[in-house]
């Protein structure tokens, strides 16, 4: 993870700020790993930010961070099933609303 990527990610999380929700937060941890076999399955690596009919705030993007670094299904992921992770940077969803991490191997 570089700085610029950290840059990155702040700048568009900032853009959501004051905007009506919600937006989300796209870690692709298990569409990245495919490896993890039924481990991911039904699980959600995609976390909301704010609410609809309320403008994000920044503590709604620091629960949506919170809740991806917590979550016990995408630590379990990360951590057991052999896939290497490299970061890649970040991306905005063509229509403005989706975060993505970017991963490489």
């Amino acid at each position: 993870l570089e700085v610029r990527d950290l840059l990155t990610a702040f700048e568009h999380f900032q853009g959501m700020i004051g905007k009506p929700g919600p937006y989300f937060f796209d870690c692709q941890v298990i569409a990245h790993n495919h490896f993890c076999g039924n481990a991911g399955q039904g699980a959600s690596d995609v976390f909301q930010i704010g609410e609809a009919g309320r403008d994000v705030e920044p503590e709604d993007i620091f629960a949506a961070l919170r809740a991806a670094a917590q979550d016990e299904v995408l630590t379990d992921v990360r951590s057991n099933y052999g896939r290497s992770y490299y970061h890649e940077g970040f991306r905005l969803s063509s229509d403005g609303k989706t975060v993505r991490m970017i991963w490489g191997s």
